[in-house]
């Protein structure tokens, strides 16, 4: 079954607004070398460039260029200065990053916290915490990369970050979250590379975040910046999106119209000449047995893989119009019988 639905979504990632929810401080993420207001350089000065580039979303932005020196040490990237939070909220951290020359060295996105280190969603203490590190999907294109940070109370063991696909949309799985402590107060963006011997590398960093989960902070879709027409995968409502599908929404959804396109025959054939149609003694022998109608699924099939709305459509006309023929010899059998009397 296919579903085309046909959505218009203005999205205004680059606004002011939008931007005004980030918890960091961004004074200082202007054109320079090395750390700068609200950002404290990880490796050597000459390895932390800021300059002008092309963004992921395809403008002139200001991006932090991570240049290796050939050290296999620190080699580019930024620790930031400690935001205050509330332990028993929720928060994203993010970052696009897109890696240039060859997969040598890992990317890292972390955080630090100060009070009382994070611990991991099975509750065990973490004084080096990283959302995730590695080499990113692909070289020379732009992915976002988010992590979370559960509140104290919360008891999900569940992972909600990801990378993101910068063109298509699509999440790979591959983060770990981490939970606060009732003791800890603050938290550091950390975001790196590191141990690359390749001196012609380059990792290219933008538009840090560290967003408190509220309902006001925008949403991936949003800070993705693609439209719904061009993502390859969308979740809406829920960061659970089964392999195999390619739209997931948590929640009710409204439109005005829905087109189901089968790739099944109408079920037209049940009034073509040869058609079998079951005896209704055969009939009542199947419910009898199997508490179903034929070729309908049973309710432990729909409870196991769901209801494909095109397929039941199908099947409930295809009933409706064997129920008519039923009917057309029911009464030819009445008017016989009318006769005869």
């Amino acid at each position: 079954m296919k579903i085309r639905v046909i959505t218009l979504i203005g999205l205004s990632f680059l606004t002011t607004s939008l931007f005004a929810q980030n918890l960091l401080n961004m004074s200082g993420w202007t054109i320079g070398t090395g750390s700068t207001t609200g950002f404290s350089q990880n490796g050597s000065t000459s390895e932390n460039t800021r300059e002008w580039g092309e963004g992921p979303h395809g403008s002139r932005a200001i991006l932090w260029k991570a240049s290796p020196d050939g050290n296999i040490d620190a080699d580019g990237g930024w620790n930031s200065d400690y935001i205050s939070i509330d332990h028993t909220k929720m928060y994203r951290f993010t970052v696009w990053m897109k890696k240039t020359g060859s997969h040598n060295g890992s990317s890292y996105l972390g955080c630090t916290a100060s009070g009382a280190p994070v611990t991991g969603l099975n509750n065990v203490v973490n004084s080096n915490p990283y959302f995730w590190y590695g080499d990113l999907p692909e070289l020379n294109k732009w992915f976002l990369v988010v992590g979370y940070i559960h509140g104290s109370g919360d008891n999900s063991t569940t992972t909600y970050g990801g990378i993101y696909d910068g063109t298509t949309g699509r999440k790979y799985n591959i983060l770990e979250d981490f939970k606060f402590q009732t003791t800890t107060t603050a938290v550091q963006h950390r975001s790196f590379l590191f141990y690359d011997p390749a001196t012609s590398d380059r990792q290219y960093f933008y538009a840090p975040r560290v967003d408190e989960v509220n309902g006001n902070e925008p949403t991936i879709a949003e800070l993705l910046g693609i439209l719904s027409t061009s993502l390859d995968q969308l979740s809406v409502g829920t960061n659970n999106l089964p392999t195999g599908y390619k739209l997931s929404v948590g929640g009710d959804a409204i439109m005005e119209k829905v087109k189901v396109q089968t790739e099944s025959a109408w079920p037209d054939y049940v009034f073509k000449k040869g058609y079998q149609l079951t005896s209704l003694d055969s009939l009542q022998a199947f419910i009898n047995k199997y508490g179903h109608l034929p070729n309908i699924p049973s309710a432990q099939e729909i409870g196991k893989s769901n209801q494909d709305l095109g397929l039941i459509q199908l099947k409930h006309l295809e009933k409706i119009e064997e129920l008519t023929l039923y009917i057309i010899e029911l009464k030819k059998e009445i008017d016989h019988l009318k006769k005869e009397k």
